[in-house]
């Protein structure tokens, strides 16, 4: 299941399982609504419960990461990331990606408290 919560300055991604058909075409053109988002906001990411992206999603989602990078930079205040196992190894994959604070929380409300303290 993959559906999208956008307000003013939040954007809220689910990506949760189990796995359907469509999700990845769903998860990719969520990413496409996330960089079109007019900002500024802040971004959590709920992840659980779904595989791996096929060799073409992988390459989908690192080209929009390639494209949509120098505008995320100025318009996200922060990204929160709740996924079972993540780790702080994990978080510094996306560090490398953005400048902007990012953060691992353990579930959405934690996550949601975690946002009020990014910039505005």
């Amino acid at each position: 299941m993959v559906a999208v919560e956008e307000t003013d300055d939040l954007v809220v991604l689910r990506y949760l399982g189990p796995p359907q058909a469509g999700d990845e075409a769903a998860y990719l053109d969520a990413l496409e609504r996330i960089g079109a988002h007019a900002g500024p906001f802040a971004l959590i990411l709920v992840l659980g419960g779904v595989g791996k992206l096929s060799a073409a999603g992988e390459r989908a989602q690192a080209l929009w990461f390639k494209r949509t990078r120098a505008d995320l930079d100025r318009r996200c205040s922060g990204l929160v990331i709740v996924r079972p196992g993540f780790t702080e190894g994990g978080a510094e994959v996306f560090r490398r990606l953005w400048r902007f604070p990012i953060r691992i929380a353990p579930n959405e409300a934690s996550a949601r408290a975690a946002v009020r303290d990014f910039p505005t």
